[in-house]
């Protein structure tokens, strides 16, 4: 095996043992914050490293460019989805916040709607 090979393989084998890793770490914490927890290295270590993996593998061809723009997908859309899942979670838990103000020198109050 070539270097270029044995440095895909490893890879892989990183990318792939980081998925699972989180899939189960999803799967064993009880919390919806504990869980978010797992999704940051699945889409950042696990993706980059399976991305890095198919560009040994293919170069920039049309795999490694996919794979590479699938990782910068996840890249910058998981922050966006984790702090909407984190808010929709409060919510849920806590009710929506509202201000209610009459006019602007009166003190602002924060009400939580609890269920």
């Amino acid at each position: 095996m070539t270097p270029r090979a044995v440095a895909g393989t490893v890879l892989l084998v990183l990318g792939v043992g980081t998925e699972l890793a989180c899939c189960v770490g999803v799967l064993i914490m009880r919390g919806v914050y504990d869980k978010l927890h797992y999704t940051a290295p699945a889409t950042t270590l696990g993706a980059f490293a399976i991305a890095g993996a198919v560009l040994l593998r293919s170069s920039l061809l049309q795999f490694g460019i996919k794979a590479a723009l699938v990782a910068l997908a996840l890249l910058i859309t998981n922050p966006v989805l984790t702090h909407a899942t984190a808010r929709a979670a409060r919510i849920r838990r806590f009710g929506a916040w509202t201000i209610q103000a009459e006019d602007e020198e009166v003190e602002v109050e924060v009400e939580v709607e609890r269920p």
